[in-house]
């Protein structure tokens, strides 16, 4: 796993100068086919779902669409077929490279394609069509197997554009946000479905923003519950990050594509200091405004049902690249 400990180290992870316009194309030498190359780098982080103490995805390649150009194969991994991520391990600023340093046509690109190893020993279809390997575990050891909506072949695709520029090398990390991607199954009893929120960040114009959360914040009857030495989880109690200032926060369930990521507040022990605080981070935001929302989930007794969340305060942020932005509940 790659931690990033300080989003300032960024620029140091093989991303040098700048190379890569993301979520737009063109600009610079990049902005069209010049016959040249770059280098590209992937990785992977994950905004949390809450409930689930594993989410295990087994990636086989990566396909890669030039707007003028043949489409690029990666195939993942050295010695084994599949490349397997626990992505609630890569919460906050921690993220894992799917491959490094990849020469590939500079150029525009429209999408990003990632497929996923299917399940085994299912033959019949429409289930065989869309059932994979990956699986989701819940924090009392059920798992279930996890569906792609538009099916295996289709893979999920993140249709975000991109621009890389010869002689350059760049850097992305793709946000899974399981919290808007993971949802029970309808059609398929026993399966869980991974939805395409998929989001591209230039890392080169990444930023974070951390904080600390007031105990006189958390409910009364708000429980932790410890995952490791110095760290305790607390599901249902979260940070919405949504573009712009003064926004309007609303429950992603509601709205899937109003709020930009999200993170979990755990509760955890400070070794500088011997306290413990109640701490969260957001990671891998783009550079600009941002309105930082706390929320808390009504009833934790059942961790598969969905209940109402409470937004209890919201600050103003400002994003920018290559630093980390303190804001804390309430704002002092």
């Amino acid at each position: 796993m790659h931690k990033i400990g300080n989003l300032t180290r960024l620029v140091g992870l093989g991303i040098a100068t700048a190379g890569l316009v993301a979520c737009g194309g063109g600009g610079g030498s990049g902005g069209e086919d010049s016959g040249g190359t770059g280098q590209m780098s992937l990785a992977v982080t994950d905004a949390p779902v809450d409930s689930a103490s594993r989410v295990v995805v087994r990636f086989t390649h990566i396909e890669l669409q030039p707007s003028d150009g043949e489409r690029i194969r990666i195939d993942l991994g050295e010695d084994e077929s599949v490349r397997e991520i626990d992505l609630l391990a890569l919460q906050g600023e921690d993220s894992e490279f799917l491959f490094e340093d990849e020469e590939v046509p500079a150029g525009d690109y429209e999408w990003i394609r990632f497929y996923l190893e299917p399940e085994e020993g299912v033959s019949a279809p429409p289930l065989s069509n869309f059932a994979t390997s990956s699986f989701i575990e819940f924090v009392d050891g059920y798992s279930e197997n996890l569906i792609i909506p538009g099916g295996l072949q289709a893979g999920l695709q993140l249709s975000s554009g991109f621009s890389i520029a010869e002689g350059e090398e760049a850097s992305f990390t793709v946000d899974f946000d399981l919290r808007k991607a993971i949802r029970e199954d309808t059609r398929f009893e026993g399966y869980h479905r991974m939805r395409r929120s998929l989001r591209l960040v230039d890392n080169r114009e990444a930023g974070a923003i951390t904080g600390t959360v007031d105990p006189g914040l958390i409910p009364a009857d708000f429980t932790c519950e410890e995952r490791e030495p110095g760290l305790h989880a607390c599901p249902g109690a979260a940070v919405y990050v949504f573009e712009g200032l003064d926004r309007e926060p609303r429950d992603l369930r509601d709205d899937d594509d109003d709020a930009v990521t999200t993170a979990n507040v755990h509760y955890r022990h400070v070794e500088a200091t011997g306290d413990w605080e109640y701490r969260y981070t957001a990671g891998f935001l783009e550079a600009g405004d941002y309105t930082v929302a706390l929320t808390f989930e009504a009833g934790q007794d059942d961790p598969e049902e969905a209940t109402p969340i409470e937004f209890v305060d919201q600050v103003n942020a400002e994003v920018e690249a290559g630093e980390t932005t303190e804001v804390n509940f309430p704002d002092s």
